[in-house]
């Protein structure tokens, strides 16, 4: 049998940071899983017709394709508009600790078995049946595409035309979103090559295997001639161009008939290009990173600004060997105290969103695994100018007459590099450097653009850096992956070094590597508490990451164009992520938002 690597990677560029569909990690399985259907119901007396106007970055082909295999090539690939084409078997509702069902009806765990029951007379926009096939393709190409479930299961089979199989080998509370949450493709296009996938795994090749890498580079180079949709969606081909697409109705998809909307439009573009045409009233809705500045441009214009948790943001991150001084936790500690992160954070995202457990995962999914004595245990770090300076003398260092602290005889002198094209981040940066000259460690900045400044962190090419710290997910495993493994112990080049084995003042010696393995063993979360909460008091104590703060999305939406619907402010919906488990998609999809035409 193949051992699978129990390593969880993330490919944390901007927009994969934002929707980590296909290797997220869950949590919360219960033998019959828990969900909610959705429509039918939500549509009744709605205006129907009209269009949604939303946007996206993407490549036009040929670099762009429709292979949803291919990465980020795939048309609009790791956006979160692709569940309305080519949508997963459910999403996660935040708000309420729930599957809303997709393509599947149900799910249940049966001992070691995952059974998922598909919906019914679902077609393909080429008119193929949605079948088991389908699913079962997705999973066998995934095992070679590194999806992280084969971590945990050993085969995938239908059993009948709407019914799946995963049979776990290691049982795994990990595995439900591992399943649930990756966007299905089509077994006519992908078919073929996931037969020979299972054929070389069933006679015992590996990943590692030359035939698998051969596969892989067949797959890579399949250039389907149409989009697939699955979904109440589908790209049409004809409105592909630089500016802007179209996705029209796919009535034979999964809530093809019930989705209110006629077309969708995704104009193409980033932060720069995107902001005028919201300002302008092109589009309804948008995910993109807006400096604070441009959001009250959109206020003024009387566009309405919804805040919901990115579960993730920016950090401080140090090099362990170039940055030698921060190896002394005390140091760390002591930035941490001396950064106002709540001023930080209301520059940056325009809300306090500073961390109160700083236990390297969001403060929302605390609570749900950590005890309320044991969240007492957890320094909030609140801005202290004295606690930051005794602990710098603690660690003996003392202020020179140009008020640099040193320690015999070297001064605390650091560049900070950072993404420039991130507008949030950056401004991020800005602060923190700032904060830290007036504390007196020296800061120079270094900018450049994320394509670059990305390799260079995983390279170790850095002595401080601003990188990203928990990710979108509600089990704590993936925010810990993301904190310590992505881009410390998972780049070929070495990135930040940091050692995770470490001595405590709580613990003693402990090994962090292992927590983040054992806090996902099982299927009972309850079980896991004790690890997740082991983990998250060491975190708070070592800090080997320092969360500046928690990005909440200033995503415009405009009531006065297109589209109505959209829930008030403080509705549960916007619990869930601007980019995972995306709010808006998700009101599409149920019927909730509609045209004012």
């Amino acid at each position: 049998m193949e051992k699978v690597e129990r390593t969880f990677r993330y490919n944390v560029n901007r927009r994969r940071f934002l929707r980590d569909s296909t290797l997220a990690t869950l949590g919360l399985v219960a033998a019959a899983c828990a969900g909610v259907q959705v429509p039918g119901g939500g549509t009744s007396g709605k205006k129907k017709g009209g269009e949604f106007h939303g946007a996206w970055p993407y490549d036009l082909p040929p670099k762009g394709t429709y292979n949803y295999f291919a990465g980020a090539t795939g048309l609009l690939a790791g956006g979160v508009y692709t569940d309305l084409f080519i949508p997963s078997l459910a999403m996660w509702n935040w708000a309420d600790g729930k599957w809303i069902y997709f393509l599947a009806e149900s799910s249940k765990l049966s001992g070691n078995v995952f059974e998922v029951k598909l919906r019914p007379n679902l077609k393909w926009a080429d008119g193929a049946a949605f079948t088991s096939k389908d699913v079962v393709t997705t999973y066998q190409i995934g095992r070679m595409e590194g999806f992280g479930i084969w971590s945990y299961i050993d085969k995938v089979e239908a059993a009948g035309d709407l019914t799946v199989n995963f049979n776990y080998k290691t049982p795994s509370s990990l595995g439900e979103r591992l399943i649930l949450r990756n966007a299905i493709r089509p077994d006519s296009q992908f078919g073929a090559i996931a037969k020979k996938a299972a054929d070389f795994y069933a006679a015992g090749k590996t990943t590692t295997s030359d035939e698998i890498k051969a596969l892989r580079t067949e797959l890579a180079a399949l250039r389907p001639t149409a989009p697939p949709s699955i979904g109440p969606y589908k790209i049409d081909p004809a409105s592909v161009n630089e500016a802007q697409l179209t996705l029209t109705r796919n009535e034979t998809g999964l809530f093809g008939k019930d989705v209110n909307f006629d077309k969708v439009v995704i104009y193409n573009g980033e932060t720069t290009q995107v902001t005028p045409l919201v300002l302008a009233g092109d589009i309804d809705y948008a995910t993109h990173g807006f400096p604070t500045a441009t959001e009250k441009g959109f206020t003024d214009a009387g566009l309405r600004i919804m805040r919901s948790p990115a579960y993730s943001g920016p950090a401080l991150v140090f090099h362990w060997e170039k940055a030698a001084a921060f190896q002394d936790k005390r140091l760390r500690q002591a930035i941490a105290y001396a950064v106002n992160r709540g001023e930080l954070a209301k520059i940056t995202f325009g809300v306090d969103s500073q961390q109160k457990f700083m236990a390297g995962i969001p403060d929302e999914i605390v609570p749900l695994w950590v005890n309320e004595a044991d969240q007492k245990k957890l320094n909030a770090y609140a801005n202290d100018q004295k606690k930051a300076s005794d602990l710098m003398t603690a660690a003996g260092y003392a202020k020179g007459s140009d008020g640099i602290w040193a320690k015999g005889g070297t001064k605390l002198e650091f560049e900070l590099y950072f993404p420039s094209d991130f507008a949030d981040w950056s401004a991020s940066a800005d602060y923190l450097q700032k904060s830290l000259n007036t504390f007196g460690i020296k800061i120079t900045p270094r900018g450049a653009i994320r394509s670059t400044q990305l390799p260079d962190v995983n390279e170790g090419k850095f002595q401080l850096a601003i990188m990203g710290w928990a990710i979108g997910n509600p089990h704590p495993q993936g925010s810990y992956v993301q904190d310590l493994r992505t881009h410390n112990t998972t780049p070929a080049g070495g990135g930040y070094k940091y050692p995770l084995k470490q001595k405590t003042d709580a613990f003693g010696d402990i090994d962090l590597n292992a927590l983040i393995d054992e806090m996902g063993v099982g299927f009972d979360t309850n079980a896991q508490k004790a690890t997740v909460t082991k983990m998250a008091l060491a975190f708070n104590e070592l800090l080997p990451v320092i969360p500046l703060a928690e990005r909440f999305g200033n995503n415009p939406i405009n009531e006065k164009a297109r589209v109505t619907g959209w829930k008030p402010d403080g509705d549960k919906v916007y619990k869930n992520s601007f980019g995972t488990d995306n709010f808006t998609v998700l009101m599409i999809m149920d019927g909730t938002l509609y045209t004012t035409k």
